[in-house]
């Protein structure tokens, strides 16, 4: 069935200009006859997981090829090597990736005063124009390349004591004042620690054998997504499409199988990141993870450590199959 499924929504390369995008050759409009109709609801928590899959997948190919391309340019001029950084977030996926990552970490160390040097690069300019996009949230200027403040950024900087009820309750507020539409901006908006975690962790830079008496059934797709959300959602979709060609869809119900139909909810489980940091002694980094609670709902932990924590190494703490944990845990230092 997920073969199927697979084949169905199965995601496809950017479409030509003369060809239908693959999420409107995918809108099938009915079932065949006889089927059993599966219904699947698209609420918030999906749909915004699911865009943060069909982002993650779009981005990947462009940030290994044409931006590895044009940050391998930039840091050729400038003569700036590669930083030595734990990698986070999906950059550990391919060494592209993480080639990608550590130059891009690098570039983000360039004091502002050496752009004239690259100004009229034009791999530059397309750096520039990616970083400053709004998609990742307001850009602060403060080095060569800007970095993004979106409302949880924001609410870090606001809010005094770090916890994750706090700053899930300032970023939702501030994305809603401030008409945020980056990819952590709805996440805010949804009120959901989850979601927030999760698509934080994408910009920090299935099938059942089935035999043959069971039929295979067909997904219906039911959209609950908020109004306010998916309005804003659409602003992040064009924005993303101007700047990486037509790969997302647009955030209305009509795609709600594009959507819903790729959530692996499983691969959100264990996602780290890393949202701010108290210099002393030692320094202080403060993290979100997504773990399983006790009635296996996710949920989010909040934990200070003296070093990075991944999400490759979160995850390295579950043993498979089991719900115990390794000995190995972040240290809480409060």
């Amino acid at each position: 069935m997920k073969d199927e499924l697979r084949r169905v929504f199965g995601r496809r390369s950017a479409a030509a200009a003369d060809r239908r995008p693959w999420w409107d050759e995918n809108a099938f409009e009915s079932p065949w006859p006889g089927a059993t109709v599966v219904e699947h609801v698209v609420d918030n928590r999906v749909f915004l997981l699911g865009l943060d899959e069909l982002y993650r997948n779009a981005v990947k190919k462009h940030e290994q090829g044409e931006l590895l391309a044009c940050a391998r340019r930039v840091a050729s001029v400038l003569n700036v090597l590669p930083a030595v950084v734990p990698i986070e977030g999906y950059y550990t996926e391919h060494p592209d990736l993480t080639a990608y990552f550590r130059l891009m970490r690098a570039l983000q160390e360039v004091p502002l005063k050496r752009a004239f040097e690259v100004e009229s690069l034009t791999e530059f300019r397309r750096l520039l124009a990616v970083t400053s996009s709004p998609i990742f949230g307001s850009a602060v200027r403060n080095g060569l390349l800007p970095k993004g403040r979106d409302p949880l950024s924001a609410a870090l900087l606001d809010v005094k004591d770090w916890t994750v009820a706090a700053l899930t309750a300032a970023a939702a507020a501030i994305a809603r004042h401030t008409g945020d539409y980056s990819l952590v901006g709805l996440a805010a908006r949804s009120e959901d620690a989850v979601v927030l975690a999760a698509l934080r962790e994408s910009v920090v830079l299935y099938a059942e054998p089935i035999d043959g008496t069971t039929a295979p059934a067909w997904p219906k797709f039911v959209w609950q997504v908020e109004p306010h959300l998916s309005a804003a959602a659409q602003r992040f979709v064009d924005e993303f499409n101007a700047l990486f060609g037509r790969e997302l869809p647009p955030a209305t119900a009509k795609y709600a199988h594009a959507f819903g139909s790729g959530v692996d909810h499983s691969r959100v489980l264990g996602r780290c990141v890393r949202l701010g940091h108290i210099v002393g002694s030692p320094t202080r980094f403060y993290h979100w993870a997504i773990d399983r609670g006790p009635h296996g709902r996710f949920e989010v932990t909040e934990f200070w450590a003296p070093e990075i924590w991944t999400s490759e190494r979160y995850r390295g703490r579950y043993v498979p199959g089991h719900d115990n944990r390794r000995a190995q845990t972040p240290r809480r230092l409060m």
